[in-house]
């Protein structure tokens, strides 16, 4: 008789807990690269073990999460953490979103940031955190951007909807005996409408400028449903990158005229950089980013957007007025593609 031999168990490396011993380093510039080849981080760390490197990659990005959350609560940003629901405290279960100390009152301009899915809050995305640096994938930038212009800001936190461990998050283990929800913040959407209808609503800024990427726009739009009234009445403009809404889950032809009028949505698209694509889903202007992955559409038409909530605003005047009208002419071309669906 033969023995079977008994399987070789292979001993993983434990994942680090520090940036150093992952073998990387926070550049002063905001990148982050490997100490030894100055390189972005490297996903495979071992060959055909996805479940490990996913592991890895996540407690990567919670070191620079944390590092991150650190730097808008610290000058010049100095984002306050706010937690929810209403009344919770720090010991309780609770989630939390961030804005500048005057975000509520001040009767001049506020932006409000909403961020994609499987983002930690403050991020725009994780890829571009890793490949570029840590101020154009996070919200420090475009913060920078606002306050030059006076602006107050507001980030949500969309993704953070359980508890566990201590804390909020967008996932639960696969394992886990019981799963606890965020009261007002169980999904997305709920955490979305829950900051809109508790504190953006009793802001006093005169104007407001929404800033959304990915689901955050969808997130969006069905907050519009919600709180139209206040949103028509405050919010001039919406920016958006890859959003993930559709204009049939927007409810009514005075709705979905506001999103036509007030809306663009960058997006990847083989045409060239800048042109419209004809994108009836959306029901508002989108505007090709001639790029292949949507991680990168907010950085590469960062300018553009920028300059879309400055006009719409009023920070900034348009270059000429033929630029105007040119916009203008490009957006009644694409009214003739765009179903403005009447209630029945």
């Amino acid at each position: 008789m033969y023995r079977r031999r008994k399987p070789v168990t292979e001993t993983k490396p434990p994942i680090p807990d520090t940036l150093e011993e992952f073998g990387y380093r926070l550049k002063e510039n905001g990148e982050v690269r490997s100490i030894s080849l100055d390189e972005p981080y490297v996903f495979d760390y071992l060959p055909k073990d996805r479940p490990y490197n996913e592991k890895r990659y996540d407690r990567f990005m919670d070191i620079i999460g944390d590092e991150i959350e650190k730097r808008l609560q610290a000058a010049p940003y100095d984002y306050q953490k706010v937690y929810l629901p209403v009344g919770a405290s720090e010991q309780e279960v609770h989630s939390y979103f961030y804005m500048t100390p005057n975000a509520l009152t001040t009767t001049d301009k506020l932006l409000v940031m909403i961020p994609n899915n499987a983002t930690r809050i403050g991020q725009w995305s994780k890829r571009v955190i890793c490949d570029q640096n840590i101020f154009t994938g996070s919200m420090m930038q475009v913060t920078e951007l606002v306050k030059e212009k006076g602006y107050e800001a507001i980030i949500l936190n969309t993704n953070g909807n359980f508890w566990h461990e201590g804390r909020a998050q967008n996932t639960f283990p696969a394992h886990a005996s019981k799963i606890i929800e965020i009261p007002g913040s169980e999904t997305p959407e709920k955490h979305c409408e829950y900051v809109f209808e508790h504190f953006i609503k009793n802001a006093k800024a005169e104007k407001i400028a929404v800033m959304a990427t990915g689901w955050g726009g969808h997130c969006f739009a069905l907050t519009l449903n919600h709180e139209f009234d206040f949103i028509r009445q405050k919010v001039k403009v919406i920016a958006m990158t890859d959003s993930a809404h559709g204009s049939d889950l927007i409810e009514g032809s005075d709705k979905r005229t506001f999103m036509f009028e007030n809306c663009i949505n960058w997006i990847v698209n083989a045409k060239p950089k800048g042109e419209i694509v004809q994108d009836p889903r959306f029901g508002c202007t989108c505007i090709s980013s001639a790029l292949e992955i949507n991680d990168f559409t907010l950085t590469e038409m960062l300018n553009d957007i920028m300059k879309f909530i400055f006009v719409k605003m009023g920070d900034i005047e348009p270059d000429q007025e033929e630029e105007e009208e040119d916009i203008e002419a490009l957006l009644a071309q694409e009214a003739e593609h765009l179903e403005i669906i009447e209630d029945p």
